[in-house]
């Protein structure tokens, strides 16, 4: 056999082969007889358990006996699902829950750059409006430090003007001050002519003369009075003495403030606008005194601290000393403050214990103004008065045509530790009130605050934060052509927006639904109600959300047994509710002007009840432990002070 070769097989024969086999194979499998399958329902029984439980691999066709009689031997309860159909179920969940997770990154991204889309357009949507007079005003400045006359020369013009049929308004910073001059025109021109129209009441407002606070004022009339104008550099409230003098349809603007005003004044209005400039002087020449105290204040004077509490532990330290005193301070409500101011005048009282409310146009016949202190509190930290603030409250004593006589400006000296005067500010504010001196007032930039218009007038509330921005942005812009323009921060909007957001539980989403609409949610965010205000939340829901708030008016007996602090708060909250219902009517909780007038009333009634009572209205001043006097912030003095909170005492004192 050596040498022989056997032929190689080809391909071909190869190919051949193996399809003779797979043939084989299929016969040989359709040849197998067909398993013998169980009905789905006599499976179930046999395993004990409910035909849903049967897969529906075998729920339509029936399950093979094999397996099944293999499912009862071990003891299952079901019959297994074959491992095919497992792992193919399992490649089919996890193919679905990567395409869900892929629709939702998609879905978020769509969502993503809708989202950012629409703060785009809601902050393009913003302008920076500045605004303008449509024709050119006669302005007049009036000049001059305090009891200058320079208020009282322009209410005369306006009395004239009102007298031969003309109109008018007079804008004021304070509702107080605003309500002092309405009374004053009503008794000179008939109360039918005059109205009042401030931020939380309405009287006779259709009236040809008007008295107002600036935020209230008209942008048109014939005259225009435009007093304590050096607000326009105020940070809170500077924008509305801003909109009144570049804006509006005056013919005559008379305008009061201080010199140290006339440069911005001047470059608010266009050039060629006719400007006259009124300068005035003191009336009467403040003295400075030595140091006063409680035995020798002269009748008709007033001593100012810094804080309520500060007030009422000097009215209880004159008291003691035998001086009949009240008290005037920023928390009373205005009716309890014109009480006050009355008492003090028709001479009821000898001496009125108040805060820096006095400087901004309050007029007293004061013979003296006595400071117990020249520092207070500024945005949590103590800072000494500027001098230009020190001379608007030394300026109230000596007042023009109140027949007070020479004013006598000194130091306070009170046996209360803690309150102190710097002499030589005294000097310095004295100075600056008599003319003799500039103060160190600074009146260079007037504030601009967007107005529903400036912002585009987003529908959705979600829109205004974007909005902020963008007129913040474009505002900025505006203010390099103009170096006396600064556009206002607007975090307190964004506080209270938030603060309305939470109150109605709203999403912070620029495309979330709120209950109302956008234009609802800048009234109420524009409101002149503090955000930290129990009231504020209260009212967002009320208008918002159709929340009754009769809940928070009180009745009269109750007022009458409450304390000075919480007829105080009460009286605050009425005037919040005051303001809501003045700006929304109905809508705000169901509550009518009248009722909670009326609430407020009462409160400022309790409040003068209390002060007139002629007893000490604080509860310290004095250490709560020892008796000794204190600082009037303090309930105990720095030695008990220290006793209960000593490491080393091993007596746990009950305070």
């Amino acid at each position: 056999m050596l040498g022989s070769h056997t032929s190689p097989v080809t391909h071909e024969e190869q190919g051949e082969a193996a399809r003779e086999f797979t043939a084989a194979l299929r016969r040989a499998r359709r040849s197998r007889p067909a398993p013998e399958l169980v009905a789905p329902s006599d499976a179930a029984s046999r395993l004990g358990c409910a035909v849903e439980r049967i897969p529906d691999e075998y729920r339509d066709r029936g399950v093979p006996a094999d397996l099944l009689e293999q499912s009862v031997a071990d003891g299952l309860t079901t019959v297994p699902t074959p491992a095919r159909v497992v792992a193919g179920r399992a490649r089919r969940a996890a193919q679905r829950r990567k395409d869900e997770r892929q629709a939702a990154r998609e879905a978020e991204q769509a969502a993503k750059l809708l989202r950012e889309r629409r703060e785009r357009t809601a902050a393009a949507r913003a302008r920076a409006h500045i605004p303008e007079r449509a024709a050119d005003p006669r302005v007049t400045l009036h000049l001059g430090p305090t009891n200058s006359g320079k208020t009282h020369d322009a209410i005369a013009l306006l009395v004239a003007r009102a007298e031969a049929g003309g109109t008018g308004v007079y804008a004021a910073p304070l509702r107080m001050l605003a309500f002092e001059i309405y009374e004053r025109l009503r008794t000179r021109l008939g109360a039918e002519r005059v109205g009042l129209r401030t931020g939380e009441e309405y009287l006779n407002p259709d009236a040809p003369v008007l008295c107002c606070t600036a935020e209230s004022a008209p942008t048109a009339g014939d005259f225009l009075v435009v007093d304590e104008a050096h607000w326009l550099a105020d940070e809170d409230r500077g924008h509305a003495w801003t909109r009144l003098l570049l804006s509006g349809a005056h013919t005559d603007v008379h305008v009061c403030a201080v010199p140290e005003a006339e440069d911005l004044l001047r470059r608010l209005f266009a050039p060629g606008t006719e400007i006259t400039v009124v300068r005035h002087t003191r009336h009467g020449t403040l003295s400075r005194t030595e140091e006063f105290r409680a035995a020798t204040l002269p009748p008709a004077s007033a001593v100012v601290a810094f804080s309520r509490k500060a007030v009422l532990a000097l009215h209880r330290e004159l008291i003691e000393a035998g001086r009949s005193a009240t008290v005037l301070y920023g928390a009373m409500p205005p009716a309890a403050r014109r009480e006050q101011i009355r008492r003090l005048s028709e001479g009821e009282v000898e001496v009125i214990v108040t805060t820096d409310v006095i400087g901004h146009g309050v007029n007293l016949p004061l013979r003296a103004v006595a400071f117990a202190e020249t520092g207070k509190y500024d945005a949590g930290s103590r800072r000494e008065l500027l001098i230009w603030e020190a001379a608007q409250i030394a300026g109230r004593a000596g007042r023009r045509g109140l027949d007070a006589g020479e004013g006598l400006v000194g130091a306070y000296r009170s046996r209360l530790p803690g309150l102190t005067a710097r002499a030589r500010l005294l000097d310095q504010a004295v100075q600056a009130a008599n003319g003799a001196r500039p103060g160190d007032l600074r009146v260079t930039t007037a504030q601009l605050r967007p107005t529903w218009t400036d912002l585009g007038q987003p529908e959705e509330p979600g829109e205004i934060p974007h909005a902020l921005a963008g007129w913040t942005a474009a505002a900025r812009t505006a203010a390099q052509e103009r170096s006396w323009l600064r556009p206002m921060s607007v975090d307190e909007v964004h506080t209270k927006l938030l603060a309305a957001r939470q109150a109605v539980g709203a999403p912070p989403d620029v495309g979330g639904r709120w209950p109302r609409d956008g234009r609802t949610v800048w009234r109420l965010i524009t409101l002149p109600i503090d955000a930290d205000r129990p009231a504020y939340s209260a009212v967002c829901r009320a208008v918002l959300r159709g929340a009754a708030l009769h809940h928070l008016i009180r009745p009269d007996t109750s007022i009458e047994r409450m304390t000075l602090p919480q007829a105080e708060e009460y009286a605050a909250t009425m005037r919040d509710l005051g303001t809501a219902v003045l700006a929304f009517g109905r809508e705000c909780g169901g509550l009518s002007a009248e009722e909670v007038a009326a609430g407020e009333q009462v409160a400022a009634e309790r409040i003068n009840q209390l002060v007139a009572d002629s007893r000490p209205l604080a509860t310290h001043g004095s250490c709560a432990s020892c008796g000794e006097p204190c600082a009037p912030w303090y309930t105990h003095c720095d030695a008990c002070h220290a006793a209960r909170f000593s490491c080393s005492d091993v007596v746990r004192l009950d305070w």
